[in-house]
C-alpha cells in the first residue's frame, strides 16, 4: 500500500531528510515552493519557556477573540523583540509588522525569528520610531502593542498609533493581561490614549487592563455593492470624499495574472466595509481596501461572466455575505473569511441563474437559458473572445422569469413569469419597485439560447417598461415603450426617475439616447439623443458601450448632463477615452484618459487629472471612489498598448 503525505519543512533539516526519504521509498513527497513556511502549530517557540510565556498566551487569546472575525495585517506597535508576535501568528489571520524603537530587541527578535522560518513571510519587524512612523495611514486591521506587556508602559504616540488603523472596522488594542511583572496602572493608559486624542473606555478586570477602540467609516464614504454601484444601476458610489488630488496609499496584489482579459469587460469590483472584491479568472478575491492585503482567495470554477453591458452582474454585496450566481446556484460568501455558508438555486429546473441583486434581506434574481450568460471559461482567446463584449449589434443576453427569495433562508417569496424576453442589463429597483425592460416579440421571447440582437428584442413594438411590487412581485404598470437601441440597452433610477439609455448607428455616427419616464406610473418625462462625435468608422473599442450615470440630480454621458426630472442640457462634457467605461462619486467622474486612470471634478471644467501615468485601467469598471479612497485593481490584463505598472493601487484624497 502506498502512503502519500504534503511535508513542510524547515530549511535547515530539508536538504538531508527529502534524501533519506526518497531514498527509503515510503513517501511520495510533494515539495513545495517555499520550503520555509513551517505550520503554525508544529513550529517550536523560538523564545524562551520564562514566566512571560502564559502571559503572552493570555494576552494573544484575548487580542484574537476581541478582534473578532478581523485579518490581513497587524501592527505591533512597540514590538520587543517580537514574542507578541509569534503568538499572534499562530491564528493564521494576520501577517504581523512589529514596530520598535530599541535596535537591539529588533535585531534579536529577527534572529529569532529567522531561526524558527517564519521571518519575512509571516512576521516582519521594523526599527522606527513611534512618535512618527513611516507608513501610510490605515496600514492596518488590528494595532496592539507589546512594550505594554513586558514594560508596563505605553510606547510613542497614541495619536501615531491610531493613524494606522483603518476605517470601518479596524480595530487598536491596547493593554496587558494580569500577571505582567511590570503592571500598567490603568489611570496611565487612560491619559496616554487622552493626549493622543482618542476617547475609549478603559476597562480593569480578570483579563487584566485593556483599551477598545473600533475606527468607524470615514465620514461621507460611499459603497459599491453591485456591478454598476448599487441596484439603482447608478454608476455612482455616493461618497464625498474623492478629489483629483491623491496619494498612494498602498500597491500590489492582486496582480494582472489572476485577472480575466480586459478587453472582454468583466465584472467591476465591489467595495463595502473596507472590503474590496475582485472578479478574477473563475475565482473571487477579497483584499483590505485601505492597505491592500489579501484576505481570502474564493475558487469559483466557471463564474467569471463578460460583455457586462449586454449582461447582468454575478455579485451582489451586503453587510454580511457576498452573493455569487454561477450556473444554476447562488453561493452564499462570508465576507469576513471567504467561506460558502451556504447554495442557494434557482426556483425552475432547467435553468441558470442570470440578474442578482441584494437589499435588505430580499435576494432578487432571474432565470435563463443555461449558457446564455458569456463566461470567461467558455470562451475562445484573442480576437475573437474579444468581440463578445464590443462591437455593433451584439448579442444581449435575456432573461425567461424574475424572482425574490429571502437572502437568509433561501425562501421564494414571489416570481414574475411574462412569457416575455427581459433584458439583463436593463434590470433595476429602487425602495419600493423593480423595474425592468422586456419583450414581447415572438422571436425574442421564443429564443432558444438565451440571447437576442436588440433589433430582434425591439420587433413590432414588443419592447415594455414593467414595474413590479419589490415586496409582492404585483405587476404596478407596464408600458409599451419604442426604443431605439441596437447596440446596448440598460435601465437604472433613482430620485423617482426610471431611465432606459442605449446606443444605435445613425448619421455615420453613434448616437446615445435617453428615455425617462416616471417611477410612479411610468409615465414619459423627457428623452434625449446625443450623437457621440466618434464616428462609426472604428467600431471595436467600446465606443457603443457607455451607460449613464445618475449623480445626485442630474444625469452624466461623456458628451454631456442633463437634468434628471426634466431633461434639460446643463453644458458639462468630459473628454474620456472613446473605449473607455466610467464611475463616479458624488464630486468626480473617473475614467480612462489619454490611457490613463483620471478625475474629472463635477464642479470644474471638465478637464481631467491625471491619477497616474504609469498605470492603465481596465476596458469596464476598474476604478472604485468608495471608502473614502480611490481603489485600481490590476483589471489591465490582457492589455496590449504601452505602459510600465500592472499593480492594483489604493489612492488616498489630499
Amino acid at each position: 500500500m502506498s502512503i502519500q503525505r504534503t511535508c513542510i519543512l524547515p530549511r535547515q533539516h530539508s536538504r538531508s531528510l527529502i534524501s533519506r526519504l526518497l531514498r527509503e521509498g515510503l513517501v511520495r513527497l510533494i515539495v513545495l515552493t517555499l520550503l520555509t513556511r513551517l505550520s503554525a502549530q508544529a513550529a517550536d517557540s523560538p523564545y524562551a519557556d520564562d514566566p512571560l510565556t502564559p502571559v503572552y498566551r493570555a494576552a494573544a487569546e484575548h487580542i484574537l477573540a476581541e478582534t473578532g472575525t478581523a485579518r490581513g495585517n497587524c501592527i505591533v506597535f512597540g514590538a520587543g523583540t517580537g514574542r507578541l508576535a509569534w503568538e499572534l501568528r499562530t491564528s493564521g489571520r494576520f501577517r504581523v509588522l512589529g514596530v520598535e524603537e530599541d535596535a537591539n530587541h529588533v535585531m534579536t527578535g529577527r534572529q529569532a525569528l529567522h531561526e524558527a522560518d517564519v521571518y519575512g513571510d509571516q512576521i516582519t519587524l521594523h526599527h522606527g520610531v513611534l512618535t512618527n512612523l513611516r507608513y501610510r495611514d490605515y496600514a492596518a486591521a488590528v494595532v496592539v502593542s507589546d512594550t505594554i506587556i513586558a514594560e508596563g508602559r505605553c510606547p510613542g504616540a497614541a495619536a501615531e498609533m491610531f493613524r494606522m488603523v483603518r476605517p470601518d472596522g479596524g480595530i487598536a488594542l491596547i493593554g496587558q493581561p494580569v500577571g505582567c511583572p511590570n503592571p500598567l496602572p490603568r489611570k496611565d493608559l487612560e491619559s496616554w490614549l487622552r493626549d493622543g486624542g482618542l476617547s475609549c473606555q478603559v476597562t480593569e478586570d480578570t483579563r487584566g487592563v485593556w483599551a477598545r477602540i473600533e475606527r468607524p467609516p470615514l465620514p461621507g464614504a460611499g459603497e459599491w455593492t453591485h456591478n454598476l454601484a448599487d441596484i439603482g444601476n447608478t454608476a455612482c458610489s455616493g461618497d464625498t470624499r474623492t478629489s483629483d488630488r491623491v496619494v498612494p496609499l498602498w500597491f500590489g496584489e492582486p496582480g494582472p495574472a489572476a485577472m480575466t482579459d480586459r478587453h472582454w469587460r468583466p465584472h467591476s469590483p465591489l467595495y463595502k466595509h473596507g472590503r474590496l472584491f475582485v472578479a478574477g479568472n473563475d475565482r473571487i478575491i477579497c483584499s483590505d481596501a485601505y492597505n491592500g492585503a489579501r484576505l481570502w482567495d474564493l475558487s469559483v470554477p466557471n463564474c467569471s461572466r463578460i460583455a457586462m453591458m449586454r449582461d447582468a452582474g454575478f455579485l451582489a454585496l451586503a453587510s454580511d455575505f457576498l452573493y455569487v450566481a454561477v450556473e444554476g446556484r447562488c453561493l452564499k460568501v462570508d465576507v469576513a473569511t471567504g467561506q460558502v455558508k451556504s447554495t442557494l438555486t434557482v426556483p425552475t429546473k432547467g435553468r441558470e441563474w442570470g440578474y442578482i441583486a441584494t437589499v435588505d434581506d430580499a435576494l432578487f434574481g432571474s432565470t435563463q437559458v443555461p449558457g446564455a450568460s458569456y463566461i470567461a471559461a467558455r470562451t475562445a482567446r484573442g480576437a475573437v473572445g474579444n468581440q463578445l463584449g464590443r462591437g455593433n449589434e451584439r448579442m444581449v443576453v435575456a432573461s425567461t422569469a424574475l424572482f425574490c427569495l429571502d437572502r437568509h433562508t433561501g425562501q421564494l417569496r414571489w416570481t414574475y413569469d411574462g412569457g416575455s424576453a427581459i433584458a439583463n442589463a436593463a434590470i433595476c429597483i429602487d425602495e419600493q419597485s423593480v423595474y425592468f425592460i422586456e419583450s414581447t416579440a415572438p422571436a425574442a421571447a421564443g429564443d432558444s439560447d438565451g440571447r437576442v440582437p436588440l433589433a430582434t428584442f425591439t420587433e413590432g413594438s414588443g419592447e415594455h417598461i414593467t414595474c413590479l411590487d419589490r415586496d409582492t412581485g404585483r405587476v404596478v404598470w407596464r408600458h409599451q415603450c419604442d426604443l431605439l437601441f441596437r447596440h446596448v440597452m440598460h435601465l437604472s433610477c433613482a430620485q423617482g426617475v426610471v431611465l432606459a439609455g442605449g446606443c444605435r448607428s445613425h448619421e455615420r455616427d453613434f448616437w446615445y439616447h435617453l428615455r425617462a419616464y416616471r417611477a410612479t406610473d411610468g409615465s414619459p418625462l423627457w428623452e434625449r439623443d446625443v450623437p457621440s462625435g466618434f464616428g462609426t468608422k472604428d467600431t471595436d473599442h467600446g465606443k457603443q458601450d457607455k451607460h449613464a450615470m445618475i449623480i445626485g440630480n442630474t444625469v452624466y454621458l461623456k458628451q454631456g448632463n442633463f437634468d434628471l426630472t426634466k431633461g434639460t442640457p446643463l453644458g458639462y462634457r468630459f473628454p474620456t477615452s472613446s473605449c473607455a467605461e466610467c464611475s463616479s462619486s458624488l464630486k468626480h467622474i473617473f475614467s480612462r484618459n489619454g490611457g490613463c486612470p483620471t478625475a474629472f471634478a463635477l464642479n470644474g471644467k471638465g478637464k481631467g487629472v491625471t491619477l497616474c501615468s504609469a498605470m492603465r485601467p481596465g476596458c469596464y469598471i476598474s476604478i472604485i471612489p468608495a471608502g473614502g479612497i480611490v481603489v485600481l485593481p490590476a483589471l489591465s490584463a490582457g492589455c496590449t498598448c504601452g505602459y510600465t505598472l500592472q499593480t492594483s493601487i489604493g489612492w488616498l484624497p489630499r
